[in-house]
This record gives structure tokens, sequence and C-alpha cells, in this order.
């Protein structure tokens, strides 16, 4: 139940797996476009064969790195809430040197 209380509040994120799907959509569509290249007879098909799947991987990293940045950001907001509900309001004028 808490996962569907945490997708409907949005602090669960469907867009890493639908860049994952997205980046296979990719895969594929590269595939496709160098077969039809090739079987048009374009010199190009070697173009798209090397750089297609690369910069397929490369953009739809770069999109995954944003969210795994925003979940290890939201990680560390809760440990620090967390930490900070432990504590009294005392023992934080105690560590003090």
């Amino acid at each position: 139940m808490k996962h569907v209380i945490d997708f409907l509040l949005f602090r669960t994120l469907m867009a890493p797996l639908l860049l994952q799907v997205l980046f296979w959509g990719g895969i594929g569509g590269t595939l496709y476009g160098t077969w039809w290249l090739f079987a048009h007879g374009n010199w190009a098909w070697v173009m798209s064969a090397t750089f297609g799947p690369v910069m397929t991987r490369f953009v739809i990293e770069h999109s995954i790195l944003r969210y795994r940045s925003h979940q290890a950001l939201n990680d560390i907001r809760d440990l620090l809430t967390t930490r900070d509900a432990q504590r009294t309001p005392y023992s934080a004028l105690e560590s003090r040197p």
C-alpha cells in the first residue's frame, strides 16, 4: 500500500522505467533504420550501425542520471531528517567544542 501512496503523491517517479522502455525502442528503431539503409544500398548504414546505438545510449543515460541524482538527494534529505528527529535540542549544544 505504501508504494501506491508514494506513486500517487509523486514520491516514486515512473520516468526512469519509461526511459528504459524508450531506450530499447530507440535501439530497435536504430537497427530498423540501419537495415533499411542497407537494403536500399545506402552506404550510411555503417555509420548508423556504429553511432546509432551509442547516441541512443548517451541520450537516455544522461536523462536517467538526472533522476538518479534526484533520488540520491531525496535519500540524503531523509537521512538528515531522521538524524535531526533523533537529536534532542540540548544534544546539539553538547556536541559543540
